[in-house]
């Protein structure tokens, strides 16, 4: 029987943000069960001239392997049509990084960001 483990993500737009993330919510609640979304902020881009980002936080326990899982993700990106192109003219339609699987902890920069603790914040409640 596999082992289910916490998954935390970190959801982020710069371009029609509001859809983008209510399709990502729709799309990862059709592959999690039980996954929960913290609140939204808007944010500074960091790093590249744009928009300001919507962001959230996705958390869920799951038995996915953390391939699985990268999977699933570059799938709900895409169909947001987040691509390449698109991010090299600074538009990111759909970002979803992977913040923790299990014990392993994946953009320990992002751990430090005001909005990444907050939202934090949400998920210990």
């Amino acid at each position: 029987m596999a082992v289910s483990t916490i998954l935390i993500l970190a959801l982020g737009s710069n371009h029609d943000q509001q859809r983008h993330i209510e399709e990502a919510i729709t799309n990862l609640s059709r592959q999690f069960k039980n996954i929960r979304f913290t609140s939204r902020v808007w944010t500074e881009p960091i790093g590249i001239e744009s928009d300001k980002f919507l962001n959230c936080l996705a958390y869920v326990n799951t038995s996915h392997t953390i391939n699985q899982i990268r999977r699933t993700l570059r799938q709900v990106e895409i169909k947001c049509k987040d691509t390449k192109t698109l991010r090299k003219k600074n538009t990111v339609n759909l970002d979803i990084d992977i913040l923790l699987h299990g014990k392993t902890v994946f953009h320990e920069e992002d751990w430090h960001r005001d909005y990444i603790i907050k939202l934090l914040k949400e998920i210990e409640q």
